[in-house]
């Protein structure tokens, strides 16, 4: 793939990471203020089942796009041309241990939502 096409690719795959990342962190501070101010509105019929499914359900589509970030970044080391390649910084992004970052996706966002729902329940 040619050097400028790649670096498009893995600079939007980049950007649509980040574009997740605020509302995920907002949702859970909204969740977590919550559970720790709001535990007579939580008493409510279906307030907490209601609560409970945002944050597995959000969480869900966070990690899916999240991991598909990481995928298609990853799968951007593997088509570099030449030049890149055997540069400094093409090495290094070679390297890198997407998978891990994968696993480190669903285990923290399993562990946040996890601890919420003990919390709820």
């Amino acid at each position: 793939m040619r050097a400028d096409l790649l670096m498009s690719v893995v600079s939007n795959r980049a950007a649509d990471m980040r574009a997740i990342i605020l509302p995920f962190v907002l949702a859970h501070t909204g969740i977590v203020i919550a559970i720790a101010f709001g535990a007579a509105g939580l008493e409510a019929d279906g307030v907490t089942l209601a609560v409970a499914a945002w944050a597995v359900l959000g969480s869900l589509w966070a990690m899916i796009w999240t991991d598909g970030c990481i995928q298609d970044i990853g799968a951007g080391a593997k088509d570099m041309d030449e030049e890149m390649a055997n540069s400094h910084l093409g090495r290094n992004y070679a390297k890198s241990p997407f998978t891990a970052f994968r696993v480190m996706n669903v285990t923290i966002v399993t562990l946040i939502v996890v601890a919420e729902l003990m919390a709820l329940y």
